[in-house]
């Protein structure tokens, strides 16, 4: 089940949309931090030439799996439980990225992050497609 969806923007690491399922315990001030860890994270991939971070899992009851999906000027972070099919959700990533380029092209200020607010209403439409989401 998704828990959260957050499009970052690649440089700055700026949250420009937070899409969050009624049930998630993520709050505003932990998906800032989680957006934070996951860029210092990249910086270093990048940096020592190793590859791109595109999945970070953990295990337990409470397992989780995080997909990045990088589409150069954003990042599509995917927070979902261990259970749910990796696959399908980095090609709800893709379509993500896409919708979103619709929209607001790949040059645009991500300092202006009240542009983007009226794209979860498109989060959620993609949701619907599928039982993974409420």
């Amino acid at each position: 089940m998704l828990d959260i969806i957050l499009i970052q923007h690649d440089v700055s690491g700026i949250n420009l949309v937070e899409y969050r399922q009624p049930h998630t315990k993520i709050g505003t001030e932990h998906s800032n931090i989680f957006s934070g860890f996951l860029s210092a994270i990249q910086n270093i991939t990048t940096e020592l030439n190793i590859g791109t971070l595109i999945l970070i899992s953990t295990e337990g009851s409470r397992g989780h799996n995080c997909i990045i999906v990088p589409r150069s000027p954003i990042n599509v972070i995917i927070l979902v439980d261990s259970t749910d099919p990796i696959d399908l959700w980095r090609e709800q990533g893709h379509i993500i990225a896409d919708k979103f380029f619709e929209h607001y092209g790949t040059e645009f200020n991500p300092n202006d992050i009240n542009k983007f607010r009226d794209f979860s209403d498109t989060l959620k439409g993609l949701c619907s497609t599928h039982e993974y989401c409420e």
